[in-house]
């Protein structure tokens, strides 16, 4: 730890701001570090290298732990190092992994879980990161739950080394901008809003305003869909995930000083644009997982953040008729 500087806020109070080296959480997971262990597998993905993929398919699947409510990301992190330490071109079995469509409630939903920290093991060796990249969307947007927090639990080990949460960041930017199918799109910006929410991943974070534009992008996007969106599953994850996200994003970024005046700014302009009611009601529930203390944000900013979405309210038709929270449903409540 290192103390950077000294500022002045407009309000005339000094803040210091803290430099810390990038968080790397310890990590108590053997299979996390070394490869596998089993000369079964070892055997196995000896053969699958030379096109025989039975034999793998078979012993992942058993030994995956699935169906069950977390499956065996032990022994997918083994699998992970162990591909990354294998010599030539790993790619086409790990896409032949990836493209597995079991059931979930079946083993062999293991498979894709096991891709999935495959190819985040070769980002973080360095060796097909393009290809590794490509393939996470399909992953991220997956329908079945036990795959998307295979993913999820990879990508978010990948962040806890330096300079992976900017690309993770970069990578969200592009696929908001690349991704033409709306259902798809929101699928993956649901779980990289899970692995943003984070305090291990936004700890790595250099540039907190790519991470706000991002932010800020996933909110305009969700204001642009249709009515009809609100029967999509993962239109519905994008809701639930955004106000754990921007509380942490404020969060992050501290109490006091010039980069938390403007994280606060920010998100107090969010709250003045904004007007689809599913997208208010994302932005009260983060004002509202602001006052925890954990989040160190004090009650005044906590009290603009939820003046600014009271004042950018739609005024009703008539207020003489409105009776307060005898409306129908949640939205006839105070935003909180």
């Amino acid at each position: 730890m290192r103390i950077q500087a000294a500022t002045a806020s407009p309000s005339g109070s000094v803040a210091i701001r803290v430099s810390c080296a990038p968080v790397k959480p310890p990590n108590n997971s053997k299979a996390a570090q070394r490869g596998l262990k089993s000369e079964a597998l070892k055997l196995a993905l000896d053969k699958a290298r030379r096109g025989n993929v039975d034999d793998l398919e078979a012993l992942l699947a058993r030994h995956g732990n699935m169906p069950a409510p977390r499956p065996n990301l032990e022994l997918a992190a083994a699998f992970g190092v162990e591909i990354a330490s294998q010599t030539g071109d790993v790619t086409a079995l790990l896409a032949g992994l990836a493209a597995n469509d079991a059931d979930p409630e079946t083993a062999f939903v293991f498979l894709p879980i096991a891709a999935s920290y495959g190819w985040v093991a070769l980002i973080r060796a360095k060796r097909d990161v393009e290809a590794a990249w490509d393939a996470m969307p399909e992953l991220l947007s997956d329908e079945r739950g036990p795959v998307r927090l295979g993913v999820r639990e990879a990508l978010s080990q990948l962040c806890t080394q330096p300079g992976q949460s900017d690309r993770l960041v970069t990578r969200g930017l592009g696929w908001l901008e690349d991704i033409d199918d709306r259902d798809r799109r929101f699928g993956v910006a649901a779980v990289v809003l899970e692995v943003l929410a984070e305090k291990t991943v936004l700890a790595n974070l250099v540039d907190d305003a790519a991470l706000r534009d991002y932010l800020s992008r996933v909110l305009a996007d969700a204001s642009d869909a249709p009515r009809t969106a609100s029967r999509m599953d993962s239109y519905r994850r994008v809701l639930l995930s955004l106000p754990r996200c921007l509380a942490a994003t404020l969060a992050s970024s501290g109490a006091s000083g010039q980069q938390a005046e403007a994280a606060q700014e920010w998100l107090r302009n969010e709250c003045v644009i904004a007007e689809h009611p599913p997208v208010r009601d994302a932005l009260s529930a983060a004002i509202a997982q602001l006052r925890i203390s954990a989040h160190g944000q004090s009650a005044g900013v906590v009290s603009a953040l939820r003046s600014s979405l009271e004042g950018s309210a739609k005024p009703p038709r008539d207020p003489s008729r409105i009776r307060q929270g005898l409306g129908r449903g949640k939205r006839s409540r105070p935003i909180r």
